[in-house]
């Protein structure tokens, strides 16, 4: 698909005064404190687990698959998300993926030879 450089640069400003304005924001709910609820609740069952159990300790077949499907799929997420802000598809991610998402955003406006006019205005 084309885009003329026109229609580039009214979708780029629309999404600045989008984010500028607020509205951007309107539509986003609260899933990020849900999520970071049950994490806690995750790391503090799992700190408990593991003062619980021996390294001898037997399990029940289904209780170890259970572990093991528990750390792939919160590997699977943090894997998915971590890929997800380096890509700038999460720009509400804090520390070192803030960084990364910084450097991708250098490199689009790079890749579409945007120069600067002013302090947050570029030309085409």
């Amino acid at each position: 698909m084309k885009i003329s450089k026109e229609k580039l640069m009214q979708i780029i400003k629309e999404e600045c005064d989008k984010t500028m304005d607020g509205s951007a924001m309107a539509h986003i709910d609260m899933e990020g404190k849900m999520a970071k609820r049950q994490l806690s609740q995750i790391a503090e069952y799992s700190a408990e687990l593991e003062q619980m159990l021996m390294d001898d300790t037997q399990l029940e077949s289904w209780v170890q698959a259970k572990i093991t499907k528990a750390a792939d799929y919160i590997k699977t997420v943090k894997h998915y998300i971590e890929y997800g802000a380096k890509q700038g598809e999460y720009d509400q991610v804090n520390g070192q993926m803030v960084d990364q998402m910084d450097s991708s955003a250098a490199n689009a406006v790079e890749m579409i030879d945007l120069r600067p006019i002013g302090s947050d205005i570029y030309k085409y």
